[in-house]
């Protein structure tokens, strides 16, 4: 780690980016990575009941591999549409050991959204499931599913034991690189298209996100790297959604190249499978967002966490008090959080324990620091810029976050004026106001789409939301009852306006906020009563219709 000009700081970037095998087809990296301990288990599908080893994982993805080459010999993009799970990890491998590139649809956008998001990219067929389609219509009746659409239990039952077991042979008894070559898997990936991830539309519409082959690859290094799951001894909880990249990073290509474990539960959702999971299959790591840990916090005691050693919330802020309940409650299973955005392959920094082997880059072993989401990942830059003037700051000083590294997308497809809106000069704008320290450490403000300019002043409305929250004794609601939202107001620029899902006197609401010392020119001065606060699928509040609701209320 050091300091560039006092204003920039490098975590590595040059001596990561000649790491051997960046450059590799994400379907090679697999290849290699699932060729080593053939007999290690690799998934326990939990709604299956059904644990694989590496190796027939792999063999699986050789023979879908062939069925996608043969079925679809033209189409560039392959659109998945399939929770975690085993059929949903190994159709993702068979893709791009295919070379093809992968669109895992988000089957939870709505109607419109869905369907402007894959006209945009093209998209013909969609590999999935016939149970998922069913319970997507039941919500969204008019879900845009392409013409071609195939069922995944389908496909397996056509393929059977006989374009399988061959290949299993094959790769129990030949080395990695012969399968390679006989099976024609692509080697090199480089910046060449991989997938398209659609990012979750909280600000607007959703946009495609293409990640590269080293974007993807340098982001599992990266994870490997700074020990975010150790390896051979754990176990990782994978219930992300895979169109989201957090979920396809970690819990296909990280889990394929690393030798990870991983027991699949369909969704984050399912809370009560989720905590039975953990239980029985020993898990020791959890990956998760704070909006869905809330729930696991509320209705787990610590039996149902035999094994658990950490857990990793990312995707948005931990909400104040948060981690330190959970350790509380949890003393022995540590609460860590980090930061990543769709944009970077995902993820971006994060705080560790302090017993993690030693490593390569940055410090030598864990190290977390309170209020941070933890340190930079190798292989990368990062800079505060100011979002009045542009010019780089100081470290320590609050400004909009910039990132550079192998993980750090190329664009939007198609979309260049959104491009003009995340790039400039070389650097990713990740839209987030932060501050760095010079051992590298980010500590996030929040969004500059979540700050309003009353009277000449940023008011930042996570910190508005913070207060109501304590001030109305709802902390621990599984839901999100609040929000701030902001509109446009003739004398000072913009107004707070509360969204709230429950009944609030305003009255009191005042005195309390006051008494706790938050400036009046913070305190809202119009509530919206609705019956529910817009959330994404993510648990992220849907800022696009929070905004509307705002600027027309």
């Amino acid at each position: 780690m050091k300091i560039i000009d006092s204003k920039i700081v490098d975590c590595n970037w040059e001596e990561f980016s000649k790491i051997p095998g960046l450059d590799c087809n994400l379907g090679y990296a697999a290849l290699l990575g699932l060729s080593r301990e053939t007999s290690k288990p690799h998934i326990y599908d939990f709604s299956l009941k059904r644990e694989l080893d590496r190796g027939t994982t792999l063999a699986v993805a050789l023979a879908l591999k062939e069925y996608i080459q043969r079925e679809f010999p033209t189409q560039k993009r392959i659109g998945i549409a399939l929770p975690s799970c085993f059929p949903g990890i190994v159709v993702n491998l068979a893709v791009q050991m295919a070379g093809k590139s992968s669109v895992n649809v988000n089957f939870t956008m709505g109607e419109d959204a869905a369907k402007a998001a894959y006209k945009r990219v093209g998209l013909e067929c969609i590999i999935g499931s016939n149970k998922v389609r069913e319970k997507v219509d039941e919500h969204c009746k008019n879900y845009p599913w392409t013409d071609d659409f195939r069922d995944i239990a389908d496909i397996l039952k056509s393929l059977g034991k006989k374009a399988i077991l061959p290949k299993l042979i094959m790769v129990k008894l030949m080395p990695a690189k012969f399968l390679a070559w006989y099976y024609k898997i692509p080697k090199v990936g480089g910046d060449k298209e991989a997938s398209i991830i659609f990012t979750s539309g909280s600000e607007g519409a959703p946009k495609a996100a293409m990640l590269t082959h080293r974007n993807l690859v340098a982001n599992a290094h990266q994870i490997e790297e700074v020990h975010l799951v150790v390896g051979n001894c754990d176990t990782l909880l994978a219930n992300l959604p895979l169109f989201h990249s957090f979920g396809q990073t970690i819990q296909v290509w990280f889990t394929s190249m690393f030798k990870v474990a991983q027991v699949t539960v369909q969704s984050p959702l399912e809370v009560q499978a989720n905590l039975k999971a953990i239980k029985e299959r020993g898990a020791t790591v959890i990956i998760s967002t704070p909006t869905f840990l809330r729930s696991y916090y509320k209705k787990a005691t610590s039996a149902d966490f035999p094994k658990l050693k950490n857990v990793i919330a990312g995707a948005e802020k931990t909400p104040e008090g948060f981690a330190e309940a959970w350790m509380a409650k949890f003393p022995s299973v540590r609460y860590l959080e980090g930061y990543g955005l769709t944009e970077a392959s995902p993820v971006v920094a994060v705080n560790l324990p302090s017993d993690i082997p030693p490593r390569r880059f940055g410090n030598p072993n864990g190290q977390a620091r309170k209020h941070s989401v933890g340190e930079l990942f190798p292989g990368m830059q990062a800079a505060i810029v100011s979002p009045e003037t542009g010019e780089f700051l100081e470290i320590g000083e609050v400004g909009l976050l910039y990132l550079k590294g192998d993980n750090v997308f190329k664009g939007y497809y198609n979309q260049p004026e959104e491009d003009k809106k995340r790039f400039d000069r070389g650097w990713l704008n990740t839209g987030d106001l932060a501050m760095l320290d010079e051992d590298g450490f980010i500590y996030i403000k929040g969004r500059i789409s979540r700050f309003s300019k009353i009277g000449g002043e940023m008011v930042p409305h996570y910190t508005v939301e913070a207060a109501i929250i304590k001030a109305l004794g709802i902390e621990n609601s599984e839901k999100n009852l609040v929000a701030i939202g902001s509109r446009p107001d003739s004398a000072k620029g913009e107004a707070l306006v509360l969204l709230s899902a429950i009944d609030v006197d305003m009255a009191y609401l005042r005195q309390k906020l006051v008494a706790a010392g938050l400036p009046n020119l913070w305190i809202p001065k119009q509530i919206v009563r609705l019956d529910e606060i817009p959330v994404l699928s993510t648990g992220k509040l849907d800022l696009g219709k929070i905004q509307k609701i705002c600027k027309f209320s």
